[in-house]
């Protein structure tokens, strides 16, 4: 019997795989923003990105994102826990970790969360 916990089994939050709209800055720079290709992964408790540069653990990034939940934007902070090399000197997958979620910002995440956990449900 193998009592090794997956990874998936191990997250504390429910990933999932959908893309947003959205940008995101280091919080240091707000005025200079990147528009993101993808999010790879989101939670309640951060997400996974692709960046055109990588960052340090420790950085401080906001992140704009645009859901069907809100006409306007949804506005994060997070700490980048790491920013991993995808394409020598391109692409980066870069690990974010929310902080000081607001009550809306956390509704807006469980409301998208919980609606694609359904759907995602409903396609196996």
């Amino acid at each position: 019997m193998n009592n090794n916990p997956t990874p998936a089994d191990r997250r504390k939050y429910v990933r999932i795989s959908k893309n947003f709209i959205f940008d995101y800055f280091d919080l240091s720079r707000p005025s200079e923003k990147f528009p993101a290709s993808q999010i790879k992964n989101i939670s309640l408790g951060g997400l996974c990105i692709v960046t055109e540069k990588p960052f340090p653990p420790g950085a401080l990034l906001g992140i704009e994102i645009k859901t069907p939940f809100f006409s306007g934007l949804s506005s994060f902070e997070g700490r980048v826990l790491e920013s991993h090399e995808r394409i020598h000197g391109i692409v980066y997958e870069t690990r974010i970790q929310f902080q000081n979620l607001t009550p809306d910002a956390e509704t807006v995440l469980k409301q998208a969360i919980h609606f694609f956990e359904r759907n995602e449900s409903d396609e196996r």
